[in-house]
């Protein structure tokens, strides 16, 4: 892969780790970092080889947000040519993903770390961790975020939060439903949830992600049709036949991806 200044990415065993590497900035969001976290994430998404994305971040912080002085003057941003331009945003790419992710977080997430955070399909944080969306004591509103919070509970509970800035630990965190979970020192359900979403048919869950996003955009009766028709399709595959046989003959099923 070519070279990445903000960001570090490993292939291990169909998993796709990517790590915020810019701890000396509390791993703030540059626009060159961001085009980095996208390039990255497209990589994984169109390797059929992997399965799972899961994100972390170096230093005592997850991320802060933006990097307001890097946005706000393009000559204190590093570039980094070696990757093209990706034209989508780190949400759109986000939103696109095929494939399951895991964000682990340990350090806290604040404002704008809330991105990448909520964006993945699942959540985790150690104990000690803290959350927060300060903006409005600067005279900014965490537009985007409510967005993403409002798919995790109701609008009134989600603006609450943007309006009131203060932090919460990551027990209420697991109360409001944005964490999956909390991790103890083996971290045991991580481990757990990752051998599960590894062992099951690759192509199904990238189908379901496909099928997720065309729900959100159709009426009902499109809904219903698309859902027909995709199981339909499933059970055409490679994949499909196999679990299949396998379930038959009570053994490990060996999923093509196709």
């Amino acid at each position: 892969m070519e070279k990445l200044n903000f960001i570090k990415v490993h292939v291990e065993q169909h998993v796709f780790n990517l790590t915020l590497a810019r701890s000396d900035k509390r791993n703030a969001f540059s626009p060159t970092m961001v085009n980095e976290i996208a390039y990255a994430l497209n990589l994984a998404n169109s390797n059929p080889d992997i399965r799972l994305v899961q994100i972390e971040a170096e230093g005592p912080v997850f991320c802060p947000g933006m990097d307001l002085k890097a946005f706000e003057d393009p000559t204190v941003d590093i570039g980094n040519p070696a990757i093209p331009k990706v034209e989508k945003s780190l949400a759109e790419i986000f939103a696109c993903l095929n494939k399951p992710s895991i964000c682990v977080v340990r350090g806290d997430v604040i404002a704008g770390g809330f991105l990448i955070a909520l964006s993945c399909t699942y959540l985790f944080a150690l104990p000690h961790v803290r959350f927060s969306l300060p903006e409005v004591k600067i005279g900014l509103f965490p537009f985007q975020v409510l967005a993403l919070l409002m798919e995790y509970m109701p609008e009134r509970k989600a603006m609450d939060l943007c309006i009131r800035g203060d932090s919460f630990a990551a027990g209420d965190a697991l109360d409001k439903g944005i964490l999956s979970g909390i991790l103890d020192v083996e971290e045991t359900a991580l481990v757990e949830l990752r051998e599960t979403i590894l062992k099951n048919a690759p192509l199904a869950i990238s189908r379901g992600f496909v099928a997720l996003r065309r729900l959100k955009e159709q009426d009902y009766d499109d809904k219903y049709n698309f859902l027909l028709e995709s199981l339909a399709d499933l059970r055409k595959t490679n994949d499909f036949k196999e679990g299949m046989d396998a379930m038959r003959n009570k053994r490990k099923a060996n999923w093509k991806n196709s």
